[in-house]
């Protein structure tokens, strides 16, 4: 199938033009189901995207491209992302573990957990987020849309244990005896 360029340049492939008609008729809902099909952090998203979408965007060839990251943080802001039916398959019996509750592994455990993989999140420091938490200031991301989004993360079954670095508390050798 031939995709749109905002698309293709989208590193999570979302459904661009999708999200971006529901937001046009109001659908804030809809914008965001859309979303987070593939995508578990749209409000962070929102905020820090460097949004190579709207560089593709062919809207640009007329006026300007579409505001695309704008769009996602709207929809965001508008519905609660915890309130978002988030289907996932039966459970599996296989365990997973994720090192760092950064981007990356909050991703990681919302797309396991919707394949039916249940997963534990080593975190080194005392707060989930990683550098979502330490390297963004709370200005340009507010922590309480932090904490939304993670708590959809651990809405799945997901656990997130803390203040656990690998190294210094725990090795590959511990997780494969603890059966990950």
């Amino acid at each position: 199938a031939d995709k749109a360029p905002c698309r293709m340049a989208c590193p999570a492939g979302l459904n661009v033009q999708g999200y971006v008609q529901m937001v046009k008729e109001g659908k804030f809902h809809e914008a965001l189901e859309i979303i987070m099909e593939d995508l578990p952090l749209p409000g962070v998203l929102g905020r820090i995207c460097p949004h190579g979408c709207e560089d593709a965007c062919r809207r640009a060839e007329v006026d300007e491209p579409v505001a695309i990251r704008n769009l996602k943080r709207l929809a965001a802001d508008r519905v609660d992302p915890r309130g978002i039916q988030i289907p996932c398959a039966p459970a599996r019996p296989e365990r997973v573990a994720i090192i760092g509750s950064g981007p990356a592994g909050l991703s990681c455990a919302y797309h396991l957990a919707r394949k039916g993989f249940r997963s534990t999140i080593f975190e080194a420091l005392s707060q989930p987020g990683g550098m979502l938490r330490v390297g963004i200031p709370a200005h340009r991301l507010p922590r309480e849309v932090l904490a939304q989004e993670i708590e959809v993360v651990t809405h799945l079954g997901v656990e997130i244990k803390l203040n656990t670095a690998l190294g210094r508390d725990l090795t590959i050798d511990d997780l494969f005896r603890e059966g990950y």
